[in-house]
């Protein structure tokens, strides 16, 4: 019986020793808890983290707004440079179908572009009236087209000396040239020359062969 109570005695001074201790413990941390210096600092350390979250926002803000801008730069870059290719396209396209007319027109068959001889008499620059139509046409058409050129052949046949048929070839190019810029012909568009003797279209000795050498030239440019 006696060791009974002693037993309970102690049981219950254990306890009592366990919740003072508990309640010391728990009085500890409360103190620490709600200590002045550590709320300060518990709540400078709240500060500090929103701080850098508003400080992150802001960056991340005003890259978005620069990369935005340079997209919007470089979009533009874009759309002009695909005007200037657009323009410069058109342009090339122009001027393809303006040469290709200029072809036809000069490929075409029975007209008075495809006659490109003007023929003299012996020992003459003259240009004979029934030639007049042609050199209109040739002339009109170089006005027509200022980008087209034009070289003028004199000719002529073999008779005389070499120098004197290469100046009287000179003549009667030069003679067609003047008659071109008079239909409206520009000067920068015409070249002239001459081959005298040296260059026959037919190779006989008889007046027909020779009358087929005594002539002019017209060779545009680009065909030759």
């Amino acid at each position: 019986m006696t060791a009974r109570i002693l037993l309970l005695a102690g049981l219950v001074a254990v306890c009592a020793g366990c919740s003072s201790k508990t309640k010391t413990n728990a009085d500890i941390e409360q103190r620490d808890l709600f200590d002045p210096s550590n709320r300060r600092s518990f709540e400078q350390s709240v500060e500090s983290v929103e701080a850098g979250g508003d400080q992150n926002e802001g960056d991340l803000k005003a890259q978005q707004d620069e990369l935005k801008r340079e997209f919007e730069r470089e979009e533009q870059r874009l759309l002009e440079e695909r005007s200037k290719i657009d323009k410069e396209n058109a342009a090339i396209q122009a001027e393809q179908e303006r040469e290709a007319e200029i072809e036809r027109q000069l490929a075409e068959k029975n007209s008075l572009l495809s006659q490109r001889s003007v023929f003299y008499n012996f020992d003459s620059s003259l240009i004979q009236p029934e030639y007049r139509p042609i050199v209109q046409a040739h002339g009109d058409f170089l006005s027509r087209n200022p980008q087209v050129r034009i070289r003028i052949e004199g000719n002529c046949d073999d008779r005389g000396s070499r120098e004197y048929n290469l100046a009287l070839g000179q003549s009667r190019a030069e003679q067609l040239k003047q008659a071109l810029i008079l239909e409206g012909a520009s000067p920068d568009q015409i070249d002239v020359m001459s081959y005298g003797a040296e260059r026959p279209s037919f190779f006989g000795i008889n007046e027909e062969s020779r009358a087929k050498n005594r002539r002019s030239d017209l060779v545009y440019i680009d065909e030759s």
